[in-house]
């Protein structure tokens, strides 16, 4: 009887021990758990203070990098607004003189007409039209050009490009007119050379150069000298440049003349409608 108490004793005490056992094992374990998960959170709280920490001194060591390369941008911009300005009150002040010196000139102009009693006879008005076709040849040297009677195109009106002379209008129909180029063989032209004013005649050689006979003297003249219409003769105004001086025939006694127009680079052409009126008293 005893023993079989001493057994349940001991089958009681054992069973207490086991269970004191576990549920300090699976504190122990629970405590592990709580510890872990708080290291992960405490790990993650710290990795993420650290990279917002990071962040606020990267913008803050940035911050004035970013704002000095904003003033120095701006600084240049500043820098070429004030070159640009110097540049534009040197181009106002280099036309401001040379208006003043176009004006002294016309001033002397004026003058000089007054006292030569010389007499503006030329009004003219002028006519954009475009070229219709170049029925140019080796024979001829002509084109047609639309435009005619209805635009108050006249025969011989003077036909000119952007550059000088081109030839003058030779047949006018309503809408269409033929031009004789400067280059034909019929065309004659009198002209004014070089800044000593000799006078010729350019004389059209069709796929040749044109060329300047009945020269007085050729001695004065040089390659490159400027050639422009005279205005002799009541056709032509004068002073339409023409051409430079290529080369001087010293035996022939002419010269030939490099034209500043060709027809081959045109589309347009302007129209003169010249008129010459002479007073009579």
């Amino acid at each position: 009887m005893r023993s079989f108490e001493n057994n349940s004793f001991r089958f009681v005490k054992d069973n207490y021990l086991r269970t004191i056992v576990i549920t300090i094992v699976l504190g122990a374990i629970s405590l592990s758990l709580i510890y872990i998960d708080s290291s992960k959170k405490i790990y993650s709280d710290t990795r993420s203070n650290i990279r917002d920490l990071i962040l606020v001194i990267s913008s803050t060591i940035a911050t004035p990098a970013i704002l000095l390369n904003k003033g120095i941008s701006t600084i240049t911009e500043i820098n070429n607004l004030y070159t640009e300005l110097d540049e534009y009150k040197k181009q106002q002040s280099l036309s401001s003189d040379i208006f003043q010196e176009l004006s002294i000139l016309r001033q002397k102009v004026e003058i000089y007409e007054t006292d030569l009693n010389i007499i503006k006879d030329d009004i003219y008005d002028s006519v954009a039209a475009e070229i219709f076709t170049d029925s140019s040849n080796r024979y001829f040297s002509s084109i047609l050009i639309k435009a005619g009677l209805n635009d108050n195109i006249d025969e011989n009106n003077s036909i000119v490009g952007s550059k000088g002379l081109i030839g003058r209008v030779s047949e006018v129909g309503e809408k269409v007119s033929r031009g004789l180029l400067l280059t034909d063989i019929s065309s004659r032209v009198p002209v004014s050379i070089s800044s000593s004013e000799i006078q010729g005649i350019l004389v059209g050689q069709n796929l040749k150069k044109p060329r300047v006979y009945y020269l007085i003297d050729m001695s004065d003249l040089n390659e490159g000298d400027l050639v422009i219409t005279s205005g002799k003769g009541g056709v032509f105004p004068s002073s339409i440049p023409i051409g430079t001086v290529s080369n001087k025939n010293k035996k022939n006694q002419y010269i030939e003349i490099n034209l500043f127009e060709h027809i081959n680079n045109l589309a347009h052409v302007r129209i003169i409608n010249y008129k010459l009126e002479k007073e009579i008293k």
